[in-house]
């Protein structure tokens, strides 16, 4: 058993053939690891050939010394699909053997007993990344074998690519497809211990307002608010509530493929001893707090899964002045001011890089919410990236959901179809069918590749 795991970055390629030609559907691929569009990038060579992606020509190296080219074939069949989804899927299967051509880590396990081979398997795993390709050939196999005898069944569709590999950083190791930024829903924040931050005013909706401000200042654009009550029960430890109904109902509002969730664990103020705050004590005057700790937990939730995918923890001390005041509330420059404001923006900062980091390179994943007179309505908006002419991905539900001992652990997906999108709305996008091997319907899911 041989399993293969590749990355590659790119999507599907744009071509337009002559008037007499068999026109093939709307081929355009953009690379997210390039500043340009396919359609700038994209050019039509003398021979016919089509020649995308400013990369390297057979045979060529980049001057870094972390990027190589080869070239490879990539072979797909055509039974029972159109010329136009065999051809895509050829040039998938091209990016996964570039993949494996450069940085290739092979691991083995074997096992013998009396002399006979029980256990071989084998992994490849790369950390190479697909910069750039060019296809330099393409079309049906030749319908003879090398004996000269007629092939039997559908011709499998050939493609050869030219395709230049790198390992430079901040190049997305697992993304397949356009570079699309997946939506981002914020939380509401929630603090089960409300009483320890009696001294400042706006606290929760202060703090959802900063995420969603440090959040568009770090350049991320496709975010949203989630706006409802959150209602907490006493004496129980707060945690994402994963009920599918939430989730859907968070989904369906939204539109977003992940959660942002946050927990103020604690705001707790002290007064710690000292000969000023024992002679109070004395003499029986007010002690002010002059030392609080502040701690806060993130999650992001899957909302396409319904998982949590990621979850982390910031907290800082501070002492000396602590007391905020009511006049001061949570965002403003004056809270900021504070020594318990300059840790909310120390712990703001922590929480909104990790955050941001996390959803880079995170691959989108949306679904078909409509259909009307062939075109398929999708849950995706500009913000996202996303552009009209871009291809998209469409993965089949196959059977009914996947359960063990009450749980839902998923549904499987095969590729069935490719949309282009043709108008981009506020909240979706309108697509149209360019090639398919099955029924598209509502529900299906839509992915970048």
């Amino acid at each position: 058993m041989q399993l293969i795991h590749f990355t590659f970055a790119a999507l599907l390629l744009a071509m337009s053939l002559h008037a007499h030609a068999e026109v093939m559907d709307n081929l355009c691929i953009d690379n997210p690891n390039s500043d340009k569009s396919c359609s700038e990038e994209f050019s039509m060579g003398s021979n016919g050939q089509s020649e995308g992606y400013a990369g390297n020509q057979p045979g060529q190296k980049s001057v870094g010394s972390s990027e190589q080219c080869v070239v490879v074939k990539g072979v797909a069949p055509s039974k029972d699909v159109s010329k136009a989804f065999a051809r895509k899927m050829a040039i998938r299967d091209a990016l996964q053997q570039a993949s494996l051509k450069n940085n290739v880590v092979v691991q083995t396990d074997q096992s013998v007993e009396s002399y006979q081979l029980k256990l071989d398997s084998t992994r490849f795993t790369s950390t190479s990344k697909v910069k750039s390709f060019t296809v330099l050939k393409e079309g049906f196999e030749d319908s003879e074998n090398k004996y000269g005898e007629t092939k039997k069944g559908a011709l499998n569709y050939e493609v050869t690519m030219n395709v230049c590999l790198t390992e430079e950083r901040g190049v997305c190791t697992n993304l397949p497809g356009n570079h699309y930024q997946t939506r981002l829903a914020i939380a509401p924040i929630v603090f089960p211990h409300a009483y320890q931050a009696n001294d400042v005013s706006n606290l929760l909706h202060g703090y959802q307002q900063e995420l969603e401000r440090r959040v568009r200042n770090q350049g991320y654009k496709n975010y949203t608010l989630l706006n409802q009550v959150v209602d907490i029960q006493p004496n129980v430890q707060v945690a994402p509530n994963l009920n599918p109904d939430v989730i859907a109902s968070v989904r369906d509002k939204t539109g977003a493929q992940y959660l942002l969730m946050t927990v103020i664990r604690s705001m707790s103020s002290h007064a710690e001893s000292g000969m000023k705050n024992d002679v109070k004590r004395f003499y029986n005057l007010e002690v002010q707090p002059n030392s609080r700790f502040i701690e806060a937990d993130w999650y992001i939730v899957d909302l396409m899964r319904n998982e949590i995918v990621h979850q982390a923890r910031g907290g800082f001390d501070v002492e000396g002045d602590v007391n905020v005041g009511r006049d001061r509330p949570f965002g403003s420059n004056a809270f900021f001011a504070t020594n318990t404001g300059k840790v909310f923006h120390a712990l703001l900062e922590q929480q909104v890089t990790d955050t941001i980091d996390y959803l880079h390179c995170k691959s989108f994943k949306s679904e078909i919410i409509d259909v009307r007179d062939n075109e398929y309505i999708i849950y995706l908006n500009a913000n996202s990236g996303a552009k009209v002419g871009d291809d998209l991905a469409v993965y089949h539900k196959v059977g009914r959901p996947v359960r063990f001992n009450g749980a839902v652990l998923g549904t499987d997906l095969v590729p069935g179809a490719f949309l282009k999108i043709k108008r981009i709305m506020p909240r979706f996008a309108v697509a149209e069918l360019t090639a398919k091997k099955g029924l598209v319907q509502v529900g299906d899911i839509v992915k970048a590749w």
